[in-house]
């Protein structure tokens, strides 16, 4: 490659890699090396990644895609990581540009959260308000049930912004209960079927392996029940009346996946949680479902603040045209540095179950020799 191009590419602040049709690596400059730890000369293995490629180079056209990242360190999460795959220099290869998402929107995030927030609250208040007073003056019951509906709606986003707020410090979740996923993915579909029911839909749960054999979680089981129940609601309002959601759990070596497949699960809110349309904008039509959007923003928040602090994250993946939503999730006795104290009882607990797992274990084979 010439010098003045390699200085070039070497120099962009998003990673950037030159691929062949077959994900050989030709070009990685610093920061995709650092993002991918994939270097000049190696192949691209991720799937996801792979698909984008192959449809860039046979249709010629850019596509953008998330993928899991490297982690930073020992027990750090995954950092999910933004390609945009562009048409390469030839019809046989394509450029990637990387950029982590968390970086690509820090600077505008929590603005745009606030955002959200005003535009969440700000109508609705004043909608209370009205229908406070018009309950007040007319003693109507219409005029009392619409003051009912838009005190559960006023009620229902505060509640999610305390739970976000609650969730924020990293001590908050510091608990050692031992998760079983399974039975827990159980739970959040009963508090969230009668939702499923009023949009006529049904679900699909599959596991691979037997259910009794699926690794454990150690953390908190209530706020992790919280990260189904809203990522399910959001699968269920984003899905079309009447259809069905395959739910599906995944044994990935030291990590548990739960998958929602071909789901719209908080599409409406990443895209909101990108710059905002300024309110004056929108068409009067949108602004319900805009207020859907930035609800479910307040949720994908929460839900990425509580995986994250599991050591896990939230990402796509895409096969063969369906986009899945996946709750990434380490299993076993998660390694935080800065909480040692909880790492030392978390691990305790986990040595504990592992041992008399292995005495049942032996008890058993000793039953059966005899």
């Amino acid at each position: 490659m010439h010098a003045t191009l390699s200085e070039l590419l070497e120099n962009l602040q998003p990673g950037m890699l030159w691929l062949s049709r077959d994900g050989l690596v030709r070009f990685a400059n610093a920061q995709a090396v650092g993002k991918l730890r994939l270097n000049t000369g190696s192949r691209v293995q991720e799937p996801t990644l792979l698909n984008a490629l192959n449809g860039t180079v046979l249709e010629q056209s850019p596509r953008m895609v998330t993928i899991g990242g490297q982690p930073a360190g020992p027990g750090e999460p995954a950092p999910e990581l933004r390609c945009k795959v562009l048409p390469g220099l030839s019809r046989d290869d394509a450029m990637v540009l990387v950029t982590d998402s968390a970086d690509e929107h820090a600077a505008v995030g929590f603005d745009n959260l606030m955002m959200v927030i005003r535009s969440d609250l700000r109508d609705p208040l004043r909608e209370l308000n009205q229908a406070l007073v018009l309950a007040r003056n007319e003693r109507d019951v219409h005029a009392l049930d619409a003051l009912c509906d838009q005190v559960d709606e006023v009620t229902h986003v505060l509640n999610k912004l305390i739970d976000l707020a609650s969730v924020w410090g990293s001590e908050s979740l510091m608990a050692n209960d031992r998760i079983e996923l399974w039975p827990l993915l159980q739970q959040a579909w009963a508090k969230v079927e009668p939702l499923a029911r009023a949009r006529n839909l049904k679900a699909r749960f599959t596991a691979q392996g037997p259910k009794n054999q699926l690794a454990t979680i150690y953390g908190s089981e209530h706020w992790l029940l919280r990260v189904f129940v809203e990522c399910l609601e959001a699968a269920i309002r984003a899905a079309r009346p009447g259809g069905m959601l395959d739910i599906e759990h995944r044994q990935m070596g030291p990590r548990a996946l739960i998958v929602l497949r071909d789901s719209g699960a908080f599409v409406a809110a990443r895209a909101e949680s990108t710059p905002m349309e300024t309110a004056t904008s929108r068409s009067p039509g949108s602004v319900h479902g805009s207020r859907l959007a930035s609800r479910d923003l307040i949720g994908l928040k929460l839900c990425q603040q509580v995986v994250a602090q599991h050591g896990g994250q939230l990402r796509e993946e895409h096969d063969d045209g369906q986009r899945n939503f996946l709750i990434d999730l380490p299993t076993g006795a998660p390694f935080r540095p800065e909480a040692t104290a909880a790492d030392i009882a978390q691990a305790q607990v986990y040595a504990r179950d592992l041992a008399a797992l292995m005495a049942r274990r032996r008890d058993a084979r000793s039953n059966k020799t005899a």
